[in-house]
């Protein structure tokens, strides 16, 4: 029984991983306004999916996967990087009160907004910080009073804070339907996570 219930688990993992991987093909995704380089992309759904189908370490392996087959479709691997920081964020958000969903999707987008700011202000602030200036025509583009780096730097990351708590919902709303919906045909979803 529990080597059935681990190749249960492995499989919805791999299914969800490659369902994530022919959805970044396809390229579902829509850009932010106004920081249109940030994308509401549905890749992620399945890693949510599978957290609530088979549990946390799966889901993990399947973020981890599409981000192994984003590298391996020569996606941009800083790209690749924060999706993958993003996802894993958000999972351990979820992770953290994963028998309540209305609390779980509170403290993935906490974790998410908080990693995800570290994680710019790395990028904007030490590792590309020339990537700034095209984030500062942006916002002033749209009639953001943005005066100083310093006001697109907290403008930016307040903004990207806003797009991830956003991205949770994306992610998670779909997947927690799906998930009772799959549990109410088949009846195996909540008891296969549960027992993680």
């Amino acid at each position: 029984m529990r080597v059935r219930r681990a190749s249960y688990r492995a499989a919805v993992a791999a299914v969800m991983a490659a369902l994530a991987i022919a959805i970044s093909a396809l390229r579902l995704e829509f850009p932010f306004y106004p920081l249109v380089f940030l994308k509401f992309d549905l890749a992620e759904i399945p890693s949510v999916l599978a957290f609530a189908l088979v549990g946390a370490r799966w889901s993990y392996l399947c973020a981890l996967s599409h981000f192994a087959g984003l590298l391996a479709r020569g996606s941009d691997p800083l790209g690749a990087s924060m999706k993958l920081v993003a996802v894993i964020s958000m999972l351990a958000g979820l992770q953290i009160a994963r028998h309540r969903w209305k609390l779980a999707i509170l403290s993935a987008m906490v974790t998410r907004s908080f990693a995800m700011s570290v994680a710019n202000l790395a990028v904007l602030g030490f590792l590309f910080p020339s990537w700034l200036d095209f984030a500062w025509k942006l916002l002033t583009s749209v009639g953001m009073p943005v005066r100083s780096r310093e006001d697109a730097l907290l403008a930016t990351l307040a903004l990207t804070a806003v797009y991830n708590c956003l991205h949770v919902l994306l992610s998670v709303i779909p997947a927690a339907a799906i998930a009772k919906e799959v549990e109410r045909r088949i009846g195996v979803a909540r008891a296969a996570a549960k027992s993680e």
